[in-house]
């Protein structure tokens, strides 16, 4: 974990460049390198999925090792892992590969693009990843392995929890708690001191004004609660 800085993150003077390796292999992870190139605090080396996914999608000019001969090629004595899986399964796959390379003996990185901005002096969790033009209020606290896209706001004094989605433009409201593999939708809004429980989807542009119960499904700007739990949703649907 990381303990929030006042204002955008940027490089170390005179520091050396950390060797990443990228977990994942798909849209995500081809957005993590777009911003990796650009930023001078890390070296990507490769990318690292479950053997099953060496052949399937790649990212032009990074070479794409199985998880069974990742620590071969790449040490966890020297090398560290930004997490970089979507969110399939309500970051299930992203959970797991997250506590497979910490027994490896990784380093997950807690990556922070230079143009997010955090006022949060509380910690923020281990692998999560927050992207540009995100704003992190203070008494914020961020859970381990969770993505805050870019232009979302987590208002101050909320919380979210670990292994949870938020899409950009949602908005978490001041003292709303976002509980574990939570999947927030783009331009949605929790409203404040609202609690949205575990394994709940709140779809894109959903307004959240009431708690929710855990694995429940919330859609369009009325947000009424479906019938499906959120793991039929997924399953059958997607996100």
């Amino acid at each position: 974990m990381i303990t929030g800085e006042l204002g955008s993150a940027s490089p170390p003077q005179g520091s050396k460049m950390k060797k990443i390796l990228i977990a994942g292999n798909a849209v995500t992870a081809d957005i993590i390198n777009q911003y990796l190139i650009s930023d001078n605090r890390y070296s990507l080396v490769g990318l690292c999925v479950d053997d099953d996914f060496v052949f399937k999608n790649g990212i032009f000019g990074s070479k794409t090792l199985a998880l069974s001969k990742v620590t071969q090629n790449f040490s966890p004595d020297s090398h560290s892992v930004i997490m970089a899986m979507g969110y399939g399964s309500l970051n299930k796959h992203r959970e797991r590969m997250f506590y497979k390379l910490k027994e490896m003996g990784y380093e997950i990185e807690t990556y922070i693009h230079p143009d997010a901005k955090i006022y949060s002096r509380e910690e923020i969790g281990e692998g999560s990843v927050v992207l540009g033009n995100a704003v992190i209020e203070p008494h914020v606290k961020v859970g381990v392995n969770t993505m805050v896209w870019c232009n979302s706001t987590l208002a101050h004094h909320s919380s979210v929890g670990d292994h949870c989605w938020i899409a950009s433009g949602a908005v978490i409201s001041g003292q709303a708690v976002i509980r574990n593999n939570v999947f927030v939708g783009v331009n949605a809004t929790i409203v404040n001191k609202v609690e949205v429980a575990d394994h709940c989807v709140i779809g894109a542009g959903a307004l959240i004004s009431k708690c929710t119960k855990p694995s429940t499904v919330h859609l369009m700007r009325s947000a009424e609660q479906l019938r499906f739990t959120a793991q039929e949703y997924e399953k059958h649907f997607g996100i």
